[in-house]
Order: structure tokens, then C-alpha cells, then sequence
């Protein structure tokens, strides 16, 4: 942590994520400047200061701290799906095996007007290997993960966000597939109607196809309700 005092206050300036909590991090991360004033009052959230001390503070004073500073902006983390606190690994819980409790914790925690949402949510979906879900262990675990430095936390964070992309990905995929099933069946019974040849096929084959027909019409109507929904 650096150290600078100016006008008898001293001002603490993270030097790496490890010098930042969580909980700190959540207060800011959101925060875009759009323009020189909203960065300054950003820099003065990430040292806890006062903007004011900053806008008095000699120019190149503010430039020694937002070059410090600059790891901030900076959040490219490998994807973890473990941490270590205390001695203690934590695992994430994957999506397709949390039950009903985890599920009801998360949305009242994401519908609350708490500012440490990240924090409290991982409290809920990491615990040590084996250990079921208990709401009152999850909420004795908030300050636990509240406190965590930023360099252990985000690469959780990262875990998540890929797991969105890869979500998408595969959601974009299969609705290209579905179009493409669509078009080809639209494609086929033009064909059809035209003539097509099947005009030439046994009764049964004209029949089965018929048949084969209507079932990838149901099909495909089902997973493009599906996907509206997705």
C-alpha cells in the first residue's frame, strides 16, 4: 500500500488487487467515467478519500496515484472454480446442482438493496467439498467473503463470466440449428406441394412421410418455444 500524506491527511493507495477487499471493490466496480471529474471522484473511492483533497492536490500528486492505480482497469482473470481462505478450499457450485434453498438465497440476495450482493452470492455457492447448503452457515460466510482480497475473488468472478459466454455461445448455436430446421422443413413441403417426385412413391412411403413431416413440424415447435423462453 502506498502511503502519501498531503495537508495533514494521509491517503492509502492500493498498489494490487491484493491490497483491495471484495466488498470495497463492489462499492466502485460498476462506476464508467464519463468524463476527467467522474475519474478523479473514482480514484478517490478506490483510496477512500475525499474527491475534494484530490482537486487540491498538486497535478502531479494525482498522477503519481492514478498511475498506481492503473491495475484497476485491468480485470482479465484465468477462470477459478476454488479458493483457498484461511487454510480452508471453497468450490463453487455449479448451476445444474444447487437446489431450491440456494436458488431462493440468490434471488432474495439479488433483489435486496445490499451493496455487497457479489460477496453474499458467493457465500452462498461456495463451501468446502462434501459440505450440503445451509442458509445460516451461507450467512455467517458473508464477511468471510466480504473481506477477501480482490486478486482471490475475481478470478471467481471470472469462472461466471465464462460460463455466460459459453451459455450464449451454445444458445446462439442451437437457435442457428433451429432456423436452419425451419427453413429446410419450409424448404421440403414447397417441394412437396410442387410435385417433387413424391408423387411417384408407394402409398406407404408418401404416407410415411407425411408422417415424418408433421413430427419435425411438433419438434421444432416445441424447441422454438424453448428458445423464445431462453
Amino acid at each position: 500500500m502506498l502511503k502519501i500524506e498531503f495537508n495533514e491527511q494521509k491517503i492509502s493507495v492500493p498498489q494490487s488487487w491484493e491490497e483491495i477487499s471484495l466488498a470495497d471493490y463492489e462499492k466502485w466496480f460498476m462506476h464508467k467515467p464519463e468524463d476527467k471529474m467522474e475519474y478523479v471522484r473514482l480514484i478517490a473511492d478506490i483510496c477512500k478519500t475525499d474527491s475534494e483533497l484530490l482537486l487540491n492536490s498538486p497535478t502531479q500528486l494525482f498522477e503519481t496515484i492514478s498511475g498506481a492505480l492503473q491495475f484497476v482497469f485491468d480485470t482479465e482473470f484465468d477462470p477459478a472454480t476454488k479458493v483457498n481462505i484461511g487454510g480452508q478450499d471453497y468450490f463453487i457450485s455449479l448451476s445444474d446442482k444447487l437446489t431450491l434453498g440456494e436458488w431462493i438465497d440468490i434471488e432474495e440476495t439479488l433483489n435486496s438493496d445490499s451493496e455487497t450482493k457479489i460477496s453474499e452470492i458467493l457465500a452462498i455457492v461456495c463451501r468446502p467439498a462434501g459440505e450440503s447448503y445451509n442458509t445460516d452457515t451461507a450467512a455467517e460466510r458473508k464477511e468471510l467473503f466480504r473481506k477477501l482480497s480482490c486478486d482471490k475473488a475475481l478470478p471467481l468472478l471470472a469462472f461466471f463470466l465464462h460460463r455466460k459466454k459459453e451459455s450464449e455461445a451454445i444458445l446462439h448455436h442451437y437457435s442457428t440449428v433451429v432456423a436452419q430446421a425451419n427453413q429446410f422443413l419450409k424448404d421440403t413441403k414447397t417441394f412437396a406441394i410442387n410435385g417433387g417426385g413424391i408423387k411417384r412413391l408407394p402409398i406407404w412411403q408418401r404416407i410415411r412421410y407425411i408422417y415424418l413431416t408433421k413430427s419435425l413440424e411438433k419438434q421444432l415447435s416445441k424447441f422454438s418455444d424453448f428458445s423464445s423462453i431462453g
